[in-house]
């Protein structure tokens, strides 16, 4: 599982990410939204780190 976000966005939304093997193709699922840059300034302070830890 890994944190998916546009880095160039002016809100990004954040996503978890899974790694998925189809033979020897490899692709990416958005498994769960985490939300907005926006709605989790509510929640806390620093949004980026408060994403990274939900993953973790």
């Amino acid at each position: 599982m890994k944190l998916g976000y546009n880095t160039k966005a002016i809100d990004p939304t954040y996503y978890v990410q899974m790694g998925i093997r189809n033979g020897n193709k490899t692709t990416t699922k958005n498994i769960e939204k985490i939300g907005k840059h926006s709605e989790l300034l509510n929640i806390t302070d620093n949004p980026l780190a408060y994403a990274k830890d939900y993953v973790a």
